[in-house]
């Protein structure tokens, strides 16, 4: 019975370690923004008022979502055909947005917990894609 009560003790401790040392999460948004509408559509209520504030559309419209640890290492397919290929901390962090395997946006920027960066301005069919990275 201790033995087992150990077991789980050492169980909920480590679990408890891995949850405090869990390095941040990059999370990247593709955006459809255009004057089609108004608004900003689900998943983007953090950045609503960023987005209205400060580009020249009135509609916003979330196509994906996607997340990864940081450092980053690897690929995300968003929509619309678009990649996003990240590697490095958030400190100095390599991003390059492809379209169809052709490189449309490359960066490497900073960024700061909970502040979101925006990228883009490729066409789309309404007005302009972008991408949205926050790092948490």
């Amino acid at each position: 019975m201790k033995t087992r009560f150990a077991f789980a003790w050492v169980c909920a401790l480590m679990m408890s370690a891995a949850t405090v040392f869990a390095g941040p999460t990059l999370t990247i948004r593709l955006v459809d923004a255009s004057n089609s509408g108004k608004g900003a559509g689900g998943g983007l209520g953090d950045v609503a008022q960023l987005l209205k504030e400060n580009l020249p559309f009135n509609s916003f419209r979330l196509l994906a979502s996607q997340s990864m640890p940081l450092p980053a290492d690897g690929t995300v397919s968003l929509a619309a055909g678009i990649q996003a290929r990240c590697s490095g901390d958030q400190r100095n962090l390599h991003v390059v947005i492809e379209r169809g395997r052709k490189a449309q946006i490359q960066s490497t920027v900073e960024l700061r917990n909970g502040v979101p960066l925006i990228l883009g301005g490729l066409p789309s069919d309404t007005g302009k894609l972008i991408v949205i990275l926050l790092a948490r």
